[in-house]
C-alpha cells in the first residue's frame, strides 16, 4: 500500500481532533491531579496506559513547560504556545504501546510548525526517537527487527524513511511524494 500525502497529514489532524482541540482546556482526569501540571497538560486527553514515571519521562524529553497561567504548554526557548498531540500505537506488536508525539511550534519546529518524536521502550524505559521538525511519522509495511519503517511527513515533496536498528531509528532512504520530489538541483 502506497502512503500518500493525504494519509500523512491525516494523523496529526485526527490527533488534534481527538485531543478535543486542546487550546484553552484545563487538564482532564486522564492524568492524575497529583502529577505536575505540565504532565497533566500533556496527557489531558489520554494517558495511553503509561505509568506516572513514563508520563513524566515523555514530558521531560519534549522540553515543554506550563504557561504562566498553567492553562497550556509553551516551549522553553521562545515561551510561545506549543501544542502537543499524543497517540499510542503498538508498533512492534508486543502488547506495549509506543508513544507518538506531534508537538511544537514555529520557534521549535520552523516551517513545519511541529516536530515528531516516537518513544520506544528500550531496556524497560521509554526512549525518545526522531525529535525533529516534521508533521507525521507513519508506519510502512516494511520494517526491521519487528518495528515498521517510518515515513516522516513534512513540507516539500521528499520524505525521509527511518528504520529501527535495534536501539534507535536511523535514516534509511528518501521517498519522493511526486515525480522528481527528491531530485537535488545542481551544486552551487
Amino acid at each position: 500500500m502506497k502512503t500518500t500525502r493525504a494519509t500523512l497529514f491525516r494523523a496529526p489532524l485526527l490527533l488534534f481532533l481527538a485531543a478535543g482541540c486542546a487550546r484553552g482546556q484545563a487538564p482532564s482526569s486522564a492524568a492524575s491531579a497529583s502529577e505536575p501540571i505540565g504532565v497533566q497538560l500533556l496527557f489531558h486527553a489520554d494517558t495511553g496506559g503509561l505509568s506516572g514515571a513514563d508520563r513524566a519521562a515523555v514530558y521531560a524529553a519534549l522540553g515543554l513547560v506550563p504557561s504562566p497561567d498553567s492553562t497550556h504548554l509553551v516551549d522553553g526557548v521562545c515561551g510561545q504556545r506549543a501544542d502537543a498531540w499524543l497517540d499510542y500505537p503498538d508498533l512492534n506488536g508486543d502488547g506495549t504501546p509506543e508513544v507518538r508525539a506531534v508537538w511544537g511550534n514555529a520557534c521549535l519546529s520552523g516551517h513545519a510548525g511541529t516536530s515528531v518524536s516516537v518513544f520506544v521502550v528500550v531496556d524497560g524505559r521509554y526512549r525518545p526517537q526522531l525529535g525533529f521538525p516534521a508533521l507525521s511519522a507513519e508506519p510502512l509495511d516494511t520494517g526491521n527487527l519487528g518495528y515498521p519503517d517510518l515515513l516522516i511527513g513534512g513540507p516539500g515533496f521528499c520524505f525521509p524513511v527511518y528504520r529501527w536498528n535495534g536501539t534507535e531509528y536511523i535514516h534509511l532512504r528518501d521517498e519522493p511524494q511526486e515525480p522528481g520530489g527528491c531530485d537535488r538541483g545542481p551544486a552551487a
